[in-house]
């Protein structure tokens, strides 16, 4: 809510899910990202060049020539900013075969649609948080643009928007992003604070809203508290193994991946990853992509097939399916910035392409070895060239670092005992971009 004029919302005083007909924003249509881009480290990374950093907040202004009156104290941003709610209790919210638990000033609404649950928490403040259960995947970054973007240039004015927290509840992340903004009043600006959490559950996403200024803990704690809360009889199929990493730009997180390893009923093996950027290029705006990918894998770890998908604004930047044929020969087919494209290549090696599992279950073996190691192999990463595989190098030093080369990228860090990216480096800065590793189950 912007401050100090109550009531200045929008959409007629309600913040609504960019997915219902009501939004005041179409959404972009995009559906649930169903695959993406194989290799250790996948994450896009040269989205890093022209980062830019975060300003403070803007205070609110008074109209030139018009001072506030002097029985009036002057609106302190800062103080505003640094509001909290009172601890509230917790209360148990359900809908159809789920349920959670939310700390609220009062019982929450909750309201059915078709394809989402809306639930109303009153915080005992101006405003209160709003939270919508979907019943799909989503593309996390595609969800928070639609949601920033219901701040209206002809309306508000944003001051500064930056992701402030990356976290992982049941084994799934979330996303928090908060905008400051600046709308005019008949009194003068006055400043607003959307906060915006996103919790990237595969079967149950859960996006919550509240617009007010301050109370930036007690939407935390009310958001991370139905995140780790929640429990559908619904819930999406256990993975074999699952493993997070957050990206950082200094110490701002900017997005994160998340990989699962599924085995179908015939034995065959899946590799879900899914990740979302949200990099700040200017003080007032977010440079946000989606990845996904599904990746076949056969019995020696080897791909043989899948789909890989990356998108921003709304839009597909790429789209590519590929599949083994004989020979060595793989098949690739589908979209590249808008234009088709088709044909086959084969591994230099002339070697099936190692997948995420193979590759670390290699470099896991490595380990275990004493001194230092050097594996070259080609990975698929259409991110980099839909067109043929790349060639990744992984080298352990004498001191035990481990350099991972890519074309000129460099990162320099730490493998985890199962081969997976521990914590990395990427050695071009500043800005200083690391990989971190913060969840892992399973074996792979």
């Amino acid at each position: 809510m912007a401050l100090p004029i109550p009531g200045a919302r929008l959409d007629d005083g309600r913040l609504i899910s960019p997915n219902t007909t009501s939004s005041p924003r179409r959404s972009s249509g995009r559906a649930p990202a169903a695959a993406r881009g194989a290799g250790l480290f996948v994450l896009p990374l040269s989205l890093v060049a022209g980062c830019g950093g975060s300003t403070g907040a803007a205070p609110a202004e008074s109209p030139a020539g018009s001072p506030a009156p002097a029985a009036q104290e002057p609106f302190d941003l800062d103080k505003a900013l640094a509001r909290e709610a009172d601890d509230l209790p917790a209360r148990e919210v359900s809908a159809g075969d789920w349920s959670a638990r939310a700390f609220g000033a009062g019982e929450p609404k909750i309201e059915q649609k078709e394809k989402l649950v809306a639930i109303t928490i009153p915080l005992g403040t101006e405003s209160p948080v709003e939270c919508f259960v979907y019943n799909t995947m989503l593309d996390s970054g595609e969800v928070i643009r639609n949601f920033v973007d219901l701040l209206d240039p002809a309306k508000v004015e944003i001051s500064r928007v930056v992701p402030w927290e990356v976290s992982v509840h049941r084994e799934s992340p979330a996303v928090f992003v908060q905008a400051l903004y600046l709308a005019p009043t008949a009194a003068g600006k006055a400043a607003g604070l959307l906060k915006i959490a996103l919790h990237a559950d595969r079967a149950h996403p859960i996006a919550c809203l509240h617009d007010e200024v301050g109370y930036v803990r007690t939407f935390e704690r009310l958001t991370k508290g139905i995140f780790d809360s929640f429990d559908s009889k619904s819930a999406a199929p256990k993975s074999e193994y699952t493993d997070t990493v957050i990206l950082r730009v200094d110490k701002v997180p900017i997005g994160f991946e998340t990989s699962d390893l599924f085995k179908d009923e015939g034995g065959q093996r899946r590799w879900l990853s899914r990740s979302a950027t949200l990099l700040p290029r200017d003080p007032k705006s977010l440079h946000i992509e989606d990845e996904a990918s599904n990746v076949l894998i056969d019995a020696q770890g080897r791909i043989k097939g899948g789909v890989w998908i990356e998108s921003s604004g709304g839009k597909a930047n790429h789209r590519i399916e590929l599949s083994q044929k004989t020979n060595y020969q793989y098949e690739y087919s589908g979209e590249v910035e808008g234009k088709q494209v088709q044909g086959t290549f084969t591994p230099s090696a002339k070697a099936w392409l190692a997948s995420p599992v193979s590759t670390a279950s290699e470099l896991a073996r490595l380990q275990k070895k004493k001194g230092p190691f050097d594996l070259k192999q080609q990975e698929y990463m259409p991110s980099v060239d839909p067109t043929k595989p790349v060639d990744v190098q992984y080298a352990r030093d004498a001191s035990g670092s481990v350099t991972v080369s890519l074309g000129t990228m460099r990162l320099v860090g730490n493998l985890a005992p199962d081969g997976r990216p521990e914590a990395f480096e990427l050695s071009a800065g500043p800005p200083r971009l690391t990989l971190q590793r913060a969840y892992a189950r399973g074996k792979l």
